[in-house]
């Protein structure tokens, strides 16, 4: 299925009340969450008792006629975002859907790299990433110094400056200490059971621009 586009009050409703309404009267969301403009939620079939996972992505413009649209899918359809909230995980009941199991999966392994960073990267720490990032300047490396001060998110640095690398969390392999002591990550562990080969230099990105000052 394709974008639907119409339009909506963004405060006349929650996603939940809003997409509970589409779907069909013998399901009903039982958890769910918004994250990065994907809503998850956990649906039970009503005459089955069964629990699914159902996924929307949202969309929000500033067309007047048109100012928000949605694509959805379930579980089955193996969604390509899977930072699904615990609490929608929980619920689901047992499946023997391929997709469906694929993509939990996915989904408890975003939270076991989240989990574990929350835990073990602290300020000072070095950051082995799962591949090599090229900036605009020439300059390739996989290895940054993690920064945060105060209650600020956390960030990248190489030689002192800040580096723009979108979503990184997700492609820390390892963490490394200052006495060069190497801890892998549940990317890097994954990476190393799955044998996987030497990661290749990315290509110069708009978002890889040269680390700043």
């Amino acid at each position: 299925m394709g974008w639907t586009f119409y339009r909506r009050d963004k405060s006349a409703e929650t996603n939940a009340e809003h997409f509970a309404a589409k779907l069909d009267p013998r399901y009903k969301i039982i958890a769910h969450g918004t994250v990065e403009g994907v809503f998850y939620a956990a649906i039970r079939d009503q005459s089955t008792s069964d629990v699914s996972a159902y996924v929307a992505l949202t969309r929000w413009t500033r067309d007047p006629l048109y100012n928000f649209g949605y694509k959805d899918m379930d579980e089955n359809c193996l969604p390509g975002d899977h930072k699904a909230p615990k609490s929608v995980l929980n619920a689901l009941t047992p499946t023997t859907h391929e997709n469906a199991l694929t993509w939990r999966a996915h989904c408890r392994s975003y939270h076991a790299q989240r989990d574990f960073l929350r835990t073990h990267l602290k300020p000072a720490t070095q950051v082995r990433l799962t591949h090599t990032v090229l900036f605009t300047d020439g300059t390739r490396t996989d290895t940054f110094t993690y920064i945060r001060r105060g209650n600020a998110p956390g960030f990248l640095v190489l030689d002192g400056r800040r580096c723009r690398i979108p979503n990184w969390r997700d492609s820390v392999a390892a963490l490394i200490t200052s006495d060069q002591r190497e801890t892998l990550t549940p990317v890097g562990q994954q990476r190393v059971a799955n044998h996987a080969a030497p990661p290749h230099d990315a290509e110069p990105q708009p978002n890889a621009d040269a680390p700043r000052a």
